[in-house]
Order: structure tokens, then C-alpha cells, then sequence
């Protein structure tokens, strides 16, 4: 069941909606960066323990002040170790816009197009001489989620060590494709993302990995991300838990993180996550015009939010627009991204499985919106 619902899906709804009224500048004196930090982490320290989470990071970066804080527990046993703030954490569906974003710069160069059908490269999967590289992007394609076909939540359950590859996950959406016609609807589907990394590797001809570490993660010198169970990285020291019948339990090893891949196997922390956003959407990583292909929205939902454009989310939030992505899986759930209007990237990241980092994140926008 926790695979099936959290194996690198975004938490979508209107959690994600962040609007609370009377959150506004005021006339107060602005706050010094360490009157700031120190609140933050208050409102951190409270957050983790009002929601009854086992733990969490955090960070907030503005133009004059650079915040990262952790609270509660990085592992509950044999005892309690605390949570530092440079801890590294799953982030489940933030690997989305990762992945959209070599996919992005690719176009840029010439070597990907996003109106290309799908059966350039996979022509056995439902509807793929109509379903287009954008469609994968923004989950209008009408691929279902290969996390929501019982066979594949058995084998993953049953074999949590086994390293799975994009070939072997990409047939467990097909059999249960289409959902609808393409681009007759929107359905977040972690086989969309799954498929774009594949069509990536055979555009490149190298693992998206190290895709990701030559365009990304080196260039802005993101220290503790990776992109976990396809590459070599350090072993996680944080455990990641669930509440069941009131116990802790541990999800950190239920499945192999190569099940998650380009959909959502991110590793990172909360200052690389920031340092990430921060770049994307002030224009470092991408052209204008790949960019502004990214903010072209759809709506997840007629008439509410949040929408959704290539690996990116869209909602209303105390700071203005939020641009960013959620992520979960088993054990960990976070939030991260960057609030224009106030120059502030902000990012969460919790070891609980449905951690509600949407509402740990609100406390520090509360915060910020009111320096």
C-alpha cells in the first residue's frame, strides 16, 4: 500500500494551495538575518512536534539571509540520533523537475524535441505515435502510473533489494494505458517521468545520472544530491519512517530506490535544494525560451490549483506564486522551491512517510511574509 501511494508521487491537492490571509508585510522594523534564523528554527521546532513528525530539514535563502535548520530525530533506534541540518534526505518527486530539466536543455541544444511522438523511441507503448515528449512532461499523455499496477507493488514489496531499470518499470504503465487520449486530460504518472529518463539515456547514450551530475549537480555544486539506487553515493545515515497503529516503523529499505529512477529517486538537502530552485527560475540552468516552455500551465484540476507545467508545480502561497515540486516515498515526503515575488527559495524535507511538509513549510513562509 505505502509503495502504491508514495513510490516518488507528488502529494497534490489543496495542501499545496498555501494562501492564509493576514500573512503580509507589516510596519514593524525588518528582522536582522539571525532575528530571522532564530524564529525560523522555532517555528521549525514547533512544526515538527505540533504534526507529530519524526523528523525534519529545512532551509530558507533569501538575497540578505541564508537559513538551514533540522528538529526532531535522523533515527529513532536503537536511540534517538537528532537531525542536523545538513543532513541528506529521499525527496521522492522533486527528481521531476531534475529530470525536465535536461530534458529542457537538451531541446535547447537541438537534440530533443518535445513535440516528438513517443514512438520514436518506444513504439509498443499505448498511443505512442500520439503521445508528444511535452505530454510526458506535464501528464497530459494518458500513461498510467506503473506504482498503481498491483503486480509491480507485489514484486517491489517482495524483492525490496532488487535494482530495477526504466526497461523493466516502463511495462507495468503500459498494461494499464491509456487512461485517456492524449492531451484530453491531466494524471500525474510517475511513468511519464520513467519514460522521459529512458528516451534521455538513448538520446545522450549515458545514464541519466550522470545527465543529471554533468548539468546540474555539478555546475551549481550541489554537494549532497544524487540521484539514489542509480549511481554510487554515500549511504543515507537518516532513517525513514511511517505511523502505524500508533508504532514507528521503518520504510527506509522496503524498496530499492532504482524503483523510484528518474521519476523520483532524489537524494539532496534542503540548501541544495534551495541553491537548485534558486538557479532554475532566476534563469541560470535554462534559455528563456526552455524556460518559459516549463511555466506553461495546465491545470491538475479545473479551476484549481495547483497547476502544473514540465516538472514544475504552480500554487498561491503568503509569499506570492510558489514554483516548485513535492515529493514522497517511503519514509520521507518533501517540498521545495522559489517564491518570485520575494526572491525566497524555501525547502522541507522530512523522514516521515506523508509528513505533511506542506504544513511545515507554512510555518516558515509565516515567518518570512512577516519580517
Amino acid at each position: 500500500m505505502f509503495i502504491k501511494q508514495l513510490l516518488g508521487r507528488a502529494v497534490l491537492g489543496t495542501a499545496l494551495v498555501f494562501w492564509v490571509s493576514g500573512c503580509g508585510d507589516d510596519e514593524k522594523p525588518r528582522l536582522s538575518c539571525e532575528e530571522l534564523s532564530s524564529r525560523l528554527q522555532d517555528a521549525l521546532t514547533k512544526a515538527v512536534a505540533d504534526e507529530g513528525l519524526a523528523g525534519a530539514t529545512a532551509g530558507v535563502k533569501l538575497r540578505d539571509c541564508n537559513w538551514t535548520g533540522a528538529a526532531g530525530s535522523s533515527r529513532l533506534e536503537p536511540s534517538a540520533v537528532p537531525m542536523a541540518p545538513g543532513d541528506r534526505l529521499r525527496a521522492g518527486s522533486i527528481a521531476k523537475t531534475f529530470t525536465a530539466v535536461v530534458a529542457l536543455q537538451l531541446q535547447a541544444e537541438g537534440k530533443l524535441s518535445l513535440d516528438a511522438p513517443l514512438a520514436t523511441w518506444f513504439a509498443d507503448f499505448p498511443n505512442a505515435d500520439r503521445i508528444t515528449v511535452r505530454q510526458l512532461l506535464n501528464h497530459t499523455s494518458g500513461a498510467a502510473d506503473y506504482t498503481d499496477n498491483e503486480d509491480f507493488v507485489a514484486r517491489a514489496s517482495s524483492e525490496p533489494t532488487k535494482v530495477w531499470t526504466a526497461e523493466e518499470l516502463i511495462p507495468y504503465g503500459a498494461t494499464r494505458s491509456p487512461l485517456f487520449e492524449p492531451g484530453a486530460g491531466w494524471s500525474y504518472s510517475n511513468t511519464n517521468y520513467i519514460l522521459v529518463g529512458a528516451i534521455i539515456e538513448q538520446v545522450t547514450g549515458t545514464p541519466v545520472a550522470r545527465q543529471w551530475r554533468e548539468r546540474i549537480i555539478e555546475p551549481l555544486k550541489l554537494r549532497d544530491t544524487g540521484l539514489d539506487g542509480l549511481e554510487p553515493l554515500p549511504a543515507l545515515t537518516v532513517r525513514g519512517y511511517a505511523r502505524l497503529d500508533g508504532a514507528w516503523v521503518d520504510f527506509t529499505d522496503a524498496v530499492h530506490p532504482s524503483a523510484a529512477g528518474a521519476s523520483g529517486g532524489l537524494v539532496s538537502t534542503a540548501e541544495d535544494l534551495n541553491r537548485f530552485y534558486e538557479a532554475l527560475l532566476v534563469g541560470v540552468l535554462l534559455p528563456p525560451a526552455q524556460l518559459s516552455e516549463m511555466t506553461r500551465w495546465v491545470a491538475t484540476e479545473p479551476g484549481a490549483e495547483p497547476s502544473y507545467g514540465l516538472g514544475l508545480l504552480r500554487a498561491g502561497s503568503p509569499l506570492g506564486p510558489f514554483q516548485g515540486h513535492d515529493g514522497g516515498i517511503p519514509g520521507f515526503s518533501a517540498l521545495a522551491g522559489y517564491y518570485a515575488d520575494r526572491e525566497a527559495a524555501v525547502s522541507v524535507l522530512t523522514n516521515q512517510q506523508d509528513g505533511n511538509a506542506s504544513a511545515v513549510t507554512l510555518r516558515l513562509l509565516e515567518v518570512v511574509a512577516k519580517r
